[in-house]
């Protein structure tokens, strides 16, 4: 895994060149599937800047709390050390968190149900994660513990992020294959199904259980994992899996 690499003398991060990709075609996607479902597009890239600056703030914020012990005296550097740190490090909970807080806001200003958004939103997700997940996987932020099952994948480089030289369990690729299933999976039952939001809670509750049982193969530790068990993506897969149920729970209901 390379966090880095020469193109023309010039340094190219792949972290941070994968999250710029997966932020740019997340909203592509969803004014794609906006216009495919009937929904205003222009709700999403009408406030594209502050979907991005939550998202930058609170995936940076959630970061330095999941990381205390080794970001505990940031803030004595000034604030400037918050937003321009090495590593592109970014928590994905927390950009979730960020695009949610703007997202209902602007619902809840202009009176209209997450409902009618939230399967264009969990589809462009998924579709943008595939991309995200492998640069993260190349940049060395995800990784698995030590495996000696021949899925083990080993990094070599001297210049890799990840603390172990032994072959570790492929975490970052495994998100990014069950992202595309997903996408793909779910597309074709929206396509043949017009009840709103089915798709968008039934992939919440999809992707919960998946990075709930997939954070045990972990390699890092953070905060939360020392005191609690769980670590930050683990917990926020446990409220996603709560919206995602309480969501086709209601659906049923008023199907039945």
């Amino acid at each position: 895994m390379y966090p880095q690499i020469e193109v023309l003398g010039i340094t190219i991060y792949v972290f941070g060149l994968s999250l710029s990709v997966s932020f740019v075609l997340f909203f592509f996607i969803l004014h794609k599937l906006s216009e495919k479902f009937g929904i205003n597009a222009n709700f999403f890239l009408g406030n594209v800047l502050w979907f991005f600056l939550s998202i930058f703030v609170f995936s940076r914020f959630f970061y330095i709390i999941a990381e205390w012990r080794d970001f505990q005296f940031l803030w004595s550097q000034g604030i400037l050390k918050f937003f321009f740190m090495s590593d592109y490090n970014f928590s994905l909970m927390g950009g979730i968190l960020g695009f949610m807080i703007v997202l209902l806001f602007q619902l809840k200003r202009f009176k209209i149900s997450s409902r009618k958004y939230i399967d264009a939103i969990v589809l462009a997700f998924f579709f943008a994660a595939i991309i995200g997940f492998i640069g993260a996987f190349f940049g060395g932020q995800i990784y698995g513990k030590p495996t000696d099952s021949f899925m083990g994948i080993a990094s070599n480089s001297d210049v890799s992020n990840t603390p172990y030289t032994s072959p570790m369990f492929p975490l970052a690729p495994l998100y990014s294959f069950i992202s595309f299933v997903l996408f793909f999976c779910l597309y074709l039952v929206r396509k043949f199904t017009k009840i709103e939001g089915l798709v968008g809670y039934m992939g919440m509750l999809l992707f919960a259980i998946l990075l709930f049982s997939a954070e045990f193969y972990t390699g890092g530790t953070d905060l939360f994992k020392v005191y609690l068990f769980f670590n930050l993506n683990q917990i926020g897969s446990v409220v996603m899996f709560g919206i995602g149920a309480r969501g086709l729970y209601k659906i049923y209901k008023e199907e039945a």
